[in-house]
């Protein structure tokens, strides 16, 4: 019994550390291809939470490096920074994932518009209902005319 219990334990050990790696090799790729596909003008945040607006980009010693403008008005600055401490580029993922949503507001109807609009009958279906029950009642009083003139 001991032993099952120990298996089962194992088990979930290694399957919590499988799933760990899995999600951070995704994590990776998805931060190297967006460190790659930076561009001049791409705002961007580094790992110690620095923003500024990718100026250049260089690459030494097999290295890649970002050359960064921050600052604002009479207080910008210039900096270099390894392309792994960039962390996030502001805007690729709000453009990939909302989309824009118009609502039209209600038009507002006058209160003789409403008149109107109860007055009528809602469709052709209940007019034609109305009109057969109609006819039918007037038959239905014509026979009863007849009959009670015999």
């Amino acid at each position: 019994m001991e032993i099952v219990l120990l298996i089962i334990l194992i088990v979930l050990v290694v399957a919590l550390f499988v799933v760990s790696y899995m999600k951070k090799k995704k994590y990776n790729t998805e931060l190297s291809q967006m460190r790659s596909e930076l561009k001049i003008g791409d705002k961007v945040m580094t790992d110690t939470g620095v923003v500024g607006e990718v100026v250049d980009s260089y690459t030494e010693d097999e290295y890649t490096y970002f050359v960064l403008r921050t600052g604002k008005g009479n207080n910008i600055g210039y900096f270099t920074v390894h392309a792994n401490a960039i962390y996030y580029v502001y805007g690729k993922e709000e453009k990939a994932t909302t989309q824009k949503v118009v609502v039209k507001a209600p038009t507002e109807t006058k209160k003789e518009d409403k008149k109107d609009i109860a007055d009528e009958p809602k469709s052709n279906e209940n007019s034609a209902t109305n009109e057969s029950t109609e006819n039918e009642n007037k038959e239905s009083t014509d026979s009863d005319k007849k009959k009670n003139k015999k």
